[in-house]
């Protein structure tokens, strides 16, 4: 039986869009704005700056431990709701932050609720909710973050511009409090017989339906090392990005090149998020992994020799292409070979990893460049990552899934 004039799986999909454009359009991909003038008042290096990024991927590689149990045993609603409250707060505090501290404190805060409000909110939500066209929807959605970053990067650095920092923090709380919060009070957390999700579902017994693989048995199969150390990798590689408009204006070139740079980054994922979703879900997914793989140590690798500002804008949204393969087609992968039965268990613990990751990636990738004074190396290390991490899936995914 098929379930496709139902509108609830289509407004959590439209909620799971506004929570990956503003939630990690604006977390994520604006910190960088943030790096210099907070360097510049304090008299401290990047470095310790970044520091608070690492202390908030690190909080939430922890939370991914047991956060994929809390979602299956607290109403999303309210959790979601609580989580988006916390983290408006949390930005909201840092207009008035007069230490080091209170930054490293409020993005802890912000670390533990990022897991469940936006890491794991979206594919869990869309994998209850869509029995077809997962791919496609994920893709969509996640896509969308990288195009809130596109919109969010120019206005947050307008107002820093004008009102400086601090003002920049609490335009950022401002947004995530009056739009996710409203949005998280207004979903439904999983189908029931009024409210079906989309698509034909593989039985109409409930255990059927919730088939795959418990955490445990998943941590005996070589496939979920594999897409845990893919994550690992790729994880490390997004964090890097945070320090891109950095490196353009290290080399010479204009702030507003540099922000043009950042742009190109995050049309380019928005384009690979959105096709490696639809392409997942029509073609070999080998060759679709190859593909952007390729693009990643492409896009990469144009970093580290490029010089031109139109050549750096083109590498820039090569290697925007390649972060679908983390974003997208890890957790649809995950979906695939593990099943529904304990996904968000399963997908906590990979991500945790990731996080960690992430957390080490915007330290060290500062830290080299304090040591050297060059980002090359932290983006020859994300080419070699790409590779890595394609060889580790392409060794142990199913036959039935490549197809």
């Amino acid at each position: 039986m098929t379930h496709k004039k139902s509108f609830v799986p289509w407004w959590i999909f439209i909620v799971c869009c506004f929570i990956s454009m503003i939630g990690f359009g604006l977390i994520v991909n604006t910190i960088g704005l943030f790096f210099g003038p907070i360097s510049n008042e304090f008299h401290v290096g990047r470095a310790n700056v970044a520091l608070m990024t690492t202390f908030q991927n690190a909080a939430a590689a922890i939370t991914l431990l047991f956060a994929g149990k809390i979602m299956e045993k607290v109403n999303l609603r309210w959790l979601l709701t609580g989580c988006f409250s916390l983290i408006a707060i949390s930005m909201l505090s840092l207009s008035v932050a007069h230490s080091l501290i209170h930054f490293y404190i409020a993005w802890i805060i912000i670390g533990i609720c990022q897991p469940i409000a936006i890491t794991l909110s979206i594919p869990v939500l869309l994998s209850k909710w869509f029995n077809e066209k997962l791919g496609t929807v994920m893709g969509i959605s996640l896509g969308l973050s990288a195009f809130g970053g596109t919109i969010f990067n120019p206005i947050i650095a307008e107002i820093i511009n004008k009102t400086g920092w601090r003002g920049g923090f609490i335009g950022e709380g401002l947004i995530l409090g009056l739009i996710l919060i409203p949005l998280a009070i207004s979903i439904k957390p999983k189908p029931d017989d009024k409210h079906p999700a989309f698509g034909k579902a593989i039985s109409d017994d409930s255990e059927k339906i919730l088939s795959g693989m418990t955490l445990k048995n998943a941590l005996h199969t070589p496939v979920f090392y594999a897409l845990a150390f893919a994550m690992l990798a790729l994880q490390f590689v997004s964090g890097s990005v945070q320090h891109i408009s950095g490196h353009i204006t290290n080399i010479g070139i204009s702030p507003i090149v540099a922000a043009t740079v950042v742009s190109g980054v995050m049309i380019g994922a928005a384009v690979g998020k959105i096709s490696i979703g639809y392409m997942l879900d029509k073609f070999n997914a080998r060759l679709v992994l190859f593909i952007y793989s390729i693009l990643g140590i492409i896009g990469w690798s144009g970093l580290v020799v490029l010089r031109d500002s139109k050549l750096l804008i083109a590498s820039a949204f090569v290697l925007g292409l390649g972060q679908g393969v983390c974003l997208v087609a890890l957790p649809y992968l995950i979906r695939q070979e593990f099943g529904e039965k304990d996904y968000s268990n399963i997908l906590s613990v990979i991500n945790m990893l990731g996080a960690f990751a992430m957390s080490a990636s915007v330290y060290l990738v500062g830290l080299f460049f304090d040591q050297t004074g060059s980002y090359n190396m932290g983006w020859i290390i994300n080419a070699v990552a790409y590779a890595l991490s394609f060889i580790a899936m392409m060794m142990t995914l199913k036959k039935k899934n490549a197809k």
